[in-house]
């Protein structure tokens, strides 16, 4: 039996800001496992601090939990994966991480870039077996 891919766009090619956070989510309820792939891109000018993709889970309650930041609370956001993309001027950073059964909602966050904006994006995957 074949598995069914379904594609998302968590974060479209959008210019994460000096000083902001960009978030996408997804529900993987429904999912045996996936893969989110992201890239971070500096422009000309590299920032001052690098931009961190960082990767958060929740655990299974009544819906998804709002996009926010890592908490201390049993339902919150917990980070479990973080890269950076580093400070030169004119490169792309990539990473993905894949997951399994046991992830009911996850999300990636980029964010700590300062002095320029650096332009994130990324996609994924989930799959029923």
């Amino acid at each position: 039996m074949a598995k069914t891919l379904t594609a998302a766009t968590v974060v479209s090619n959008v210019a994460n800001a000096a000083g902001g956070t960009t978030r996408g989510r997804l529900d993987c309820t429904g999912a045996d496992g996936g893969m989110l792939r992201w890239t971070m891109s500096t422009g000309a000018t590299g920032p001052t601090t690098q931009c961190e993709a960082r990767i958060l889970m929740a655990r299974k309650q009544a819906s998804m939990p709002s996009a926010g930041s890592a908490g201390a609370g049993d339902d919150d956001w917990q980070t479990v994966f973080v890269q950076g993309g580093g400070t030169q001027a004119n490169t792309s950073t990539s990473g993905s991480y894949v997951f399994g059964q046991e992830v009911a909602y996850i999300q990636i966050e980029f964010t700590g870039n300062t002095g320029q904006t650096v332009v994130v994006r990324c996609t994924g995957d989930t799959f029923v077996a």
